[in-house]
């Protein structure tokens, strides 16, 4: 292993945090506001969106031809201070895993900077891989993690990949990375590697 990838959100800081619902409801006001649609369907049109097409906004983009630009600038650019705080354990478990470390992400590049400031993570990483990063192509799309190799210069095998959606997990498997799923409870790995329920979990696992 060369290349250890994280996701961001709710993979470096805990599921129900605070912070997704605050964007889903920064989509959903972009969903009424801008595209028109009625408040009884946003919620079910953005979760549609989102499963078939990794993030809601590529499904808008291919759906309503919206300008990807717009969306992240309208929908993403909001404090999360309030929400998260410094993870100094994280931070020390980073340093004792082995291998170069980097963030993918389907979040835009404000968004990403925001959360790894305000978890102090921010020199914990070689690089942040945001979504345009990734030619605005999301994971699991594989062109996502062709993309993340192409940017790192290394090789699918050479990576191991952690991230708390398993779509995205069996994805990067079936590109060749080792996917490890930080998943809510135990369960088989069933297409993918490894099923972990903590980071923590990684260090005797990488050991």
């Amino acid at each position: 292993m060369e290349f250890l990838l994280f996701d961001l959100d709710e993979t470096l800081y805990p599921r129900g945090s605070g912070v997704l619902e605050r964007i889903d409801q920064r989509i959903n006001a972009y969903l009424r506001e801008v595209i028109g649609i009625a408040p009884a369907a946003v919620n079910e049109l953005r979760r549609g969106l989102r499963d078939a097409h990794g993030t809601t906004m590529r499904g808008l983009e291919i759906h309503y031809r919206v300008d990807p630009q717009h969306y992240l600038a309208s929908v993403h650019r909001v404090d999360l201070s309030d929400l998260l705080a410094p993870a100094p354990e994280l931070r020390a478990l980073l340093r004792r895993l082995p291998g170069r470390k980097a963030v993918v992400t389907n979040a835009p590049r404000c968004h990403a900077d925001q959360v790894l400031r305000l978890l102090e993570l921010g020199g914990a990483f070689e690089c942040v891989l945001a979504l345009e990063d990734l030619a605005l192509r999301p994971k699991p799309d594989p062109d996502a993690y062709r993309a993340v190799t192409a940017r790192l210069g290394v090789g699918a095998r050479d990576c191991v990949f952690v991230d708390d959606t398993r779509a995205n997990v069996a994805c990067a498997a079936r590109c060749g990375m080792r996917g490890v799923w930080l998943a809510p409870e135990p369960g088989e790995p069933d297409g993918i590697h490894h099923v972990i329920t903590a980071l923590a979990e990684l260090e005797p696992l990488l050991a």
